[in-house]
């Protein structure tokens, strides 16, 4: 074992030697002040007072220091020193730990067995093991007892905590089988037993300040309980969420992240495990079952989070874990329009969470910065997630990119980086399912590929995006330096612009014509839309080298596409429209300089 540094070890002697020499001088103190009193209450021997003496009052005891009342007055509490990994591996705790588990599977197996071979009947079954289980809290209850005065990683307290884990593990287990087994109480009457009895299994672990009781209560629970059900449905799903709920003030109370993810992570795996296995059934139950689990789940997070801030990493690791299930419960195990609208209510719960943290002063500050932020962010994904369920792939893109709207208007008006990253998220997606769906470039190559009113209505959606974004970044004070991200922006306003061209043109006449009037209009647009920043950017370098590469760009469309395509008047048209419009803005931009 390597030796501490010689540093350290001079502290730690010096530490020890301090701590000597106050148990010394209170010790000191003590024997002196007994003295003392001895010495005032019992005179000399042969010392005979005077009849008429005054008597002289005793001079009173020393008061002892208020500090005499602690152990070591003013020696100040050592800092606590880790735990090494070999203290959790003593033969005892072992030993402990491996008899409660291996006495709860026995349990587990016992009523398997029972069931299967038809023992003593069903309730000689439930009764014989809700006795085996208060006996062992019974035990473990006794053995806290006798072991009082010792520390908590004491073997005595060790055997105390595996006992009652044991005990009250067996008794939930009962309750599940009683339940789903043998139905001997109906669903709400056995997940309310449940309750109970998980209640006060945790109840007596946050009286004995016990940890280690708390964590086996919930992880033997939860880990046995699929073994009785032996199937992940509903039911299985509820008392895994009472689990949840009955540690939730616990662990608030005490402070301790490891129990909230040992109640937490069981209620996620076991809905999503329902969920897959639910899809081949149609169980409106298990829907129910797995939308309380995520709203259990959800609230716990954000509870977690406000009452102990410490824990923050463990609730945002709840919170993004809570949702999941939500996110396939609904394309499985419902129809377009149910989906929706469990989606809906995931989003809407994630949202008011984050604006009650944000906008209500009386809870503004009570959630941190980056549990908010990662509700935000959480809040997105289930719209995103439920736009994509509920609506038509024909209509993702439009519905995405009227989500990014909508976002990029909160991150205008409030300023929020967040928000508008959430808005660029949203607008990246929608325009690369456009390309694929709404608005294909396929549309502005040949004609017969018409996009009809949803490519108009994404066009002009792209175009609104592609200036509302950069507006909310320069408001936001986030405004973008790479000129990969400016000329991705103008691609697409320049799509979307063109699409929403071609898409009016060929709505009112779906002729060649109609087609080759768009790309005329395009061009020309883009013409004037470069000299326009060419004018503006006689003060400003950036829009003067859009508006040349813009030029440029119209340029190349002119003699590489419309001069193939074109044929005719329409040719004449879009070569003469380009040429003057290009001569007029060029003497009207040397008069500019000469300014």
């Amino acid at each position: 074992m390597p030796e501490p540094p010689h540093g350290d070890t001079l502290q730690l002697v010096a530490g020890e030697l301090h701590a000597i020499g106050q148990r010394l001088t209170y010790l000191g103190s003590l024997v002196q002040a007994q003295a003392a009193a001895q010495t005032v209450a019992a005179p000399a021997p042969g010392a005979a007072q005077a009849p008429n003496a005054p008597q002289v009052p005793s001079a009173p005891p020393p008061q002892q220091p208020a500090a005499a009342a602690q152990p070591y007055p003013g020696l100040a509490p050592q800092p606590a020193r880790p735990r090494r990994l070999g203290a959790s591996l003593e033969p005892s705790r072992v030993l402990a730990w491996g008899g409660a588990g291996v006495t709860l599977l026995g349990v587990v197996f016992l009523l398997v067995l029972a069931v299967q071979q038809d023992w003593l009947g069903p309730a000689a079954r439930v009764a014989g093991g809700a006795v085996l289980a208060a006996l062992l809290v019974a035990a473990g209850w006794w053995m806290h007892r006798r072991s009082r005065g010792e520390a908590t990683g004491d073997a005595g307290r060790i055997a105390a905590y595996a006992l009652a884990t044991t005990g009250f593990a067996a008794l939930f287990l009962d309750v599940v089988a009683a339940t789903t087994l043998h139905g001997f109480v109906s669903a709400p009457a056995g997940l309310g037993t449940g309750l109970l009895v998980s209640v006060a299994g945790l109840a007596l672990a946050d009286r004995w300040r016990a940890r280690p009781l708390a964590l086996g209560v919930v992880l033997s629970s939860a880990v046995c309980a699929p073994l009785i059900t032996q199937l992940p449905d509903a039911l299985l799903v509820g008392f895994l969420v009472l689990l949840q709920v009955a540690a939730a003030p616990v662990q608030v109370r005490r402070g301790w992240p490891s129990l909230a993810l040992a109640a937490g992570v069981p209620v996620v795996l076991a809905a999503l495990v329902a969920t897959a296995w639910g899809s081949a059934f149609h169980d409106p139950v298990l829907v129910v079952a797995v939308s309380l689990a995520v709203l259990v789940g959800v609230v716990i997070a954000a509870i977690t989070a406000g009452a102990r801030p410490e824990a923050d990493r463990t609730a945002i690791g709840l919170l993004v874990a809570a949702p999941t299930p939500a996110f396939l419960a609904g394309p499985l195990l419902l129809e377009a329009p149910a989906a929706g609208l469990l989606g809906a209510g995931t989003t809407a719960l994630l949202l008011a969470i984050w604006a009650v943290a944000r906008f209500v002063p009386a809870f503004r500050g009570w959630l941190s910065h980056r549990f908010t932020t990662a509700v935000g962010a959480m809040a997105a994904i289930a719209a995103g997630q439920t736009t994509v369920t509920a609506v038509d792939s024909t209509s993702w893109a439009t519905a995405l990119l009227c989500e990014a709207l909508v976002l990029g208007v909160g991150a205008f008006l409030l300023r929020s980086t967040g928000v508008l990253l959430g808005a660029s998220c949203y607008a990246a997606f929608g325009f690369l399912l456009a390309l694929a769906g709404e608005a294909p470039l396929t549309a502005l190559l040949w004609h017969g590929d018409a996009p009809g009113v949803p490519g108009l209505l994404c066009g002009l959606l792209l175009v609104a995006a592609a200036v509302l974004l950069p507006a909310a970044a320069v408001r936001v004070g986030e405004v973008p330096t790479s000129p990969l991200l400016w000329s991705a922006t103008g691609l697409v306003l320049l799509h979307g612009a063109a699409s929403a061209t071609m898409a009016a043109c060929l709505l009112v006449a779906d002729t060649r014509d109609g087609f080759l009037t768009a790309h005329i209009l395009i061009t020309l647009s883009w013409v004037v839309a470069a000299i326009a920043l060419l004018l503006r950017g006689v003060r400003h370098k950036h829009l003067r080298v859009a508006g040349l590469v813009l030029i440029a760009a119209s340029l190349a469309k002119l003699l590489l596409f419309d001069l193939a395509t074109l044929d005719g008047v329409a040719r004449v048209v879009a070569f003469l429209c380009a040429g003057l419009i290009l001569l007029a803005a060029g003497s009207r931009y040397a008069r500019l300089l000469k300014a």
